[in-house]
């Protein structure tokens, strides 16, 4: 593990698991003076298996993901950490893993143990396992 870091992108679902590791993120980034890249991933798997993501255009989001968004930029931002949030639609695994870390020049990603998908976790496994695997930077799983 590097020992510093400069672009560390934390995924967030509105689970319990997602806020704790939202939180070790924002302190992990204040300590490191980097910027947070906060991803919101609606899961269109049955859909898409493109690692390119697209923002989510207006009407495809529900209030309340963006709202919940708003509310951890709003946290980070007081902290005292630069931000930037995207919520777009696709497949969280290749999004998180791979595509999101390569397009933004991430060198650590904060995930939480689990989330919110415990039927998918057990058909396809979780985010968190996959994004161990095949990350190409440095991966805290978070408890």
């Amino acid at each position: 593990m590097r020992s510093d870091y400069k672009n560390i992108l934390v995924p967030v679902d509105g689970s319990e698991q997602a806020e704790q590791s939202f939180k070790t993120a924002v302190e992990i980034a204040k300590r490191n003076n980097a910027k947070l890249h906060i991803l919101y991933v609606l899961d269109t798997r049955n859909v898409s298996l493109s690692p390119e993501y697209q923002p989510v255009t207006t009407g495809m989001t529900d209030h309340v993901e963006k709202q919940f968004v708003q509310e951890m930029v709003k946290y980070a931002t007081e902290a005292g950490v630069e931000t930037q949030e995207t919520i777009t639609n696709g497949n969280p695994l290749t999004l998180i893993a791979e595509a999101f870390p390569k397009e933004y020049d991430i060198d650590l990603i904060i995930v939480g143990a689990t989330g919110k998908g415990a039927i998918t976790r057990a058909l396809v496994g979780s985010v968190s396992q996959y994004v161990v695997k095949h990350a190409p930077c440095d991966v805290l799983v978070a408890r």
